[in-house]
């Protein structure tokens, strides 16, 4: 048989190529890195990201508000209010109120109901030690305790009867609740499969409450999808109020924005009629603002950067602690923050109550402009 010659590559050429690809590889990795990382330009550049001109923005100066007003809550006086007209007027003006900041509690705030902030499940699934309506003692109105859980797993763990955890919980709620007048579930992370859970664990709750009033949180839907576990109908048939946390349009993470733009609240307040009667709604709004910055400069390092970064922004002095280097510097960044004032709280207000709710809840007392107090007021039983 003829024997047939099989050329092979000589180990030195493939060595040399082994090095080469490493080398050409690495060397583009580090490229790469160094435009992902790029927090900071160098001094002469422009940081402020430019933004076109957004439609429908109104801009005022300070020579449109002239007079500056004051309130005892107020740390500095503030111009941007225009109110005029009548106040809003509701049946029911919830405030949320966390135990850990009792002092933000406004006594003249003109409230029927408190909702104090709360008790939580713990790691093995049972509750928390709960609160005691004393704390809110000199409120002449009703108080709710509000019951939480911000845990898939928890939630999972505790809905799930096979784990034997549903009717314990149930009980402790229901004993919790005693002191006051009602109790509001507010478990915003309840996984998927485990809806029909939820249902029959509020229906039970429901029934123990033995006439004590049981409202539920469900988060903003401006439609519906057939995997909602907080199904707005299904909820109601299961307990007094539905409470529509209508907050949060724009988050930490997104785009800056309104936390709840009156727009995007009208489609809740559409969507929203459109599956039950407003009645049946407990409407929420938020007194808190958020803050975006158009840069993030909080990231890991190499060295190649840190010393670029040392020579673009001109650092002159380097420390040390325990042998490790380190700099400071400064750079600019531009940074949004939206916020509601008595004005833009005031226009929300009125548009729910001209869509027909009587009901509305503020997240959380201690955070808002106090004058917006003057222009919310609660109807008398002959209205």
């Amino acid at each position: 048989m003829k024997k047939i010659k099989v050329w092979r590559t000589p180990p030195r050429v493939i060595c040399f190529a082994n090095i080469f690809a490493a080398r050409f590889f690495g060397l583009a990795a580090v490229f790469i890195l160094a435009l992902m990382s790029r927090p900071a330009l160098a001094k002469d550049a422009k940081l402020a990201v430019e933004v076109p001109a957004e439609q429908g923005v109104e801009i005022f100066e300070e020579k449109d508000f002239p007079q500056e007003s004051k309130h005892k809550s107020y740390s500095h006086p503030y111009r941007w209010n225009k109110l005029q007209g009548q106040p809003a007027r509701f049946k029911e003006i919830w405030g949320y109120l966390v135990t850990n900041r009792l002092k933000d509690f406004e006594p003249d705030a003109p409230l029927t109901d408190l909702a104090l902030f709360g008790v939580d499940i713990d790691s093995y699934g049972k509750l928390e030690s709960a609160p005691k309506r004393n704390l809110t003692a000199g409120f002449k109105g009703r108080v709710h305790l509000v019951a939480v859980c911000n845990s898939a797993s928890t939630s999972h763990f505790v809905l799930d009867p096979k784990y034997g955890l549903r009717s314990e919980l149930i009980k402790d709620l229901v004993f919790a609740a005693r002191e006051f007048d009602g109790l509001q579930i507010d478990y915003e992370l309840i996984p998927q499969k485990d809806g029909e859970n939820f249902l029959e664990f509020l229906k039970t709750l429901r029934r123990r409450l033995d006439g004590k009033q049981l409202t539920v949180c469900v988060p903003a839907r401006v439609k519906s999808f057939s995997t909602d576990v907080y199904d707005y109908k299904k909820i109601a048939a299961v307990c007094d109020k539905v409470m529509i946390m209508a907050y949060d349009e724009h988050w930490s993470t997104s785009g800056p924005g309104s936390v709840a733009s009156v727009k995007w609240c009208k489609r809740i307040v559409d969507y929203a009629l459109s599956v039950l009667p407003a009645e049946k709604y407990i409407i929420g709004a938020p007194f808190y603002g958020r803050s975006w910055i158009d840069r993030s400069l909080a990231q890991a390092w190499y060295f190649n950067g840190a010393n670029r970064i040392m020579h673009e922004n001109d650092v002159k002095q380097l420390r040390r602690k325990d042998g490790v280097p380190y700099f400071e510097y400064e750079a600019k960044a531009k940074v949004t923050l939206w916020f509601d004032d008595a004005t833009s709280l005031l226009q929300r207000a009125r548009m729910y109550q001209e869509a027909g709710f009587d009901k509305i809840a503020f997240w959380r007392l201690g955070m808002e402009d106090a004058v917006f107090w003057d222009w919310i007021k609660p109807l008398s039983a002959s209205e």
